[in-house]
């Protein structure tokens, strides 16, 4: 039989990790560096980004995964 804590630690296990962030002012283009939310400074890694999406400077995005899905509306 199944516990249901073992159900619930396997959901857990599972989460997919979202993060918010802004292009870093000054981006022209390439692979982008973001400003992380609560952050103040760009990053020095740059991050790979989905073909449909076009990078804008300012532009505040998700990343799931360590990629640039697209800009928050």
């Amino acid at each position: 039989m199944v516990e249901h804590e073992d159900v619930f630690n396997q959901k857990k296990t599972n989460a997919v990790e979202v993060k918010l962030a802004t292009i870093a002012p000054g981006y022209v283009s390439g692979r982008p560096q973001l400003i992380f939310s609560g952050e103040t400074i760009a990053t020095l890694k740059t991050y790979p980004h989905m073909a449909h999406y076009t990078p804008s400077s300012n532009d505040r995005v998700m990343l799931i995964k360590g990629v640039v899905i697209g800009k928050i509306v």
